[in-house]
């Protein structure tokens, strides 16, 4: 049971479907078990079984389960499990579903659109299992989520865990979880808001240090930091290099090219701290890369570097090389972690004397630049809320976005697309 609750769900077999049921693992706070999709009074099946979409009734009782995890500890919804007939009821035999991994697809899509507000992270995965190809068992697993209450969007009721059982609740408990969520709300803000001081007092300090005789301070940083919106605790990280060793390619398509986001990175750096680890990389011409992860699952990365009129620019393709990074890394930090945490990620940027030049994608040369320019100041970008991966393109997507309209340009006539290959 453990895995189904805390591996990463690619990773799960028919064989583990077959042992949760070996060892009649029992519903509770953070697993519940569906024979089938469900139907009005337990009559007939649904559409699904047909060869038709999913029926209203299955979609809206399964987004009510989802939606008790949400608002509670998290948990597990299994669609295609047998259960015994005792309480609490257990796993007895797998009863696989017809087009299973189809059905994942969209039965996520399908109880997504009924909650309200939308769940930040909302896994689901086919399972094959049994002798029929294709057949198997639904796994929808959900986080405790920083927004709740959520609430079920057709009945406008809501629900939370209480045991094995999915219960609704009065206004009293309502503004009660409200107050909760609140309170979450502002430890992740002081988080965000202790980095982001940090960091600042940081690159202003780098800034003097590296400034050459007769010239301003001229440079900036970009900074990025990732905080779990529900407490999680890695254990230990030092010498943990699955949390570390990452080499992802962050790709744009632009203008029918492949342009690389880089984001320099050198994996043998890291040195242990107090429930820590860090890692530091100079370069020599002004340039200083950081890393940090917490045993809290709280990571951040930062680029500082000084300008010059020799080196008056920084390119797009860097920036966001680090947001995708930050991205593969809290791909990363979740996996060793087991769960699918949603994180709050914080973007900056800091310039300080006068503006930088802005090289475009695929863009080498500062003589070739369009000479648009990203202003002086303080930056903090809006907070995201990051989902599963499938959503990485999106955020990617939306900083561009932000980067460019910084700097006074609307690049929505002409917008690249982006990948990441974890």
């Amino acid at each position: 049971m453990t895995k189904l609750l805390r591996a990463q769900l690619d990773s799960l077999i028919g064989a583990d479907i077959d042992q949760l049921c070996a060892d009649r693992a029992a519903e509770g706070t953070e697993l519940e078990f569906k024979s089938d999709l469900p139907s009005k009074a337990g009559r007939g099946t649904d559409p699904w079984h047909g060869g038709g979409g999913i029926g209203d009734y299955a979609r809206n009782e399964i987004a009510q389960e989802i939606i008790a995890f949400a608002n509670t500890f998290g948990g597990v919804v299994c669609v295609g499990i047998d259960e015994t007939a005792d309480h609490p009821k257990r796993a007895q035999a797998p009863r696989p579903i017809p087009r299973v991994h189809d059905l994942a697809r969209r039965l996520r899509q399908a109880v997504h659109d009924v909650i309200d507000p939308p769940l930040p992270v909302l896994e689901a995965i086919g399972v094959e299992c049994g002798p029929v190809p294709g057949a198997g068992v639904v796994v929808l697993r959900v986080p405790p989520s920083r927004r709740r209450p959520h609430r079920h969007h057709v009945n406008k009721e809501v629900f939370v865990r209480r045991a094995d059982e999915s219960a609704r609740i009065p206004m009293r408990e309502i503004q009660e979880l409200t107050i909760q969520a609140v309170s979450e709300i502002g430890r992740v803000d002081s988080v965000i808001r202790e980095s982001r001081d940090r960091f600042l007092s940081q690159t202003i300090g780098f800034l003097a240090a590296e400034r050459q005789p007769g010239e301003p301070p001229w440079g900036g940083a970009v900074h990025f930091v990732g905080v779990p919106t529900t407490p999680i605790d890695l254990g230990r990280v030092a010498g943990r290099r699955e949390l570390v060793d990452m080499v992802p390619k962050v790709t744009a398509h632009f203008a029918g090219r492949e342009i690389p986001c880089k984001w320099t990175y050198r994996p043998d750096q890291w040195k242990p701290a107090l429930r820590s680890v860090h890692a530091e990389v100079r370069t020599a011409m002004g340039r200083d890369i950081r890393y940090g992860l917490q045993t809290n699952g709280v990571c951040e990365t930062s680029f500082r570097f000084r300008l010059s009129d020799t080196f008056p620019g920084i390119s797009v393709s860097w920036l966001l090389g680090g947001l995708g990074f930050m991205l593969a890394w809290i791909e990363k930090i979740r996996a060793g972690g087991g769960g699918a945490t949603e994180y709050a990620v914080a973007p900056e940027f800091f310039l300080q004397v006068r503006p930088v030049l802005l090289l475009e994608y695929g863009v080498e040369n500062y003589a070739e630049a369009l000479g648009t320019e990203l202003p002086v100041g303080t930056h903090e970008f809006p907070v995201a809320s990051i989902g599963p991966p499938d959503e990485f393109g999106r955020h990617l997507q939306r900083f561009d976005e932000d980067i460019w309209n910084l700097a006074g340009e609307d690049i929505q006539r002409d917008a690249p697309t982006f990948s990441i290959a974890l």
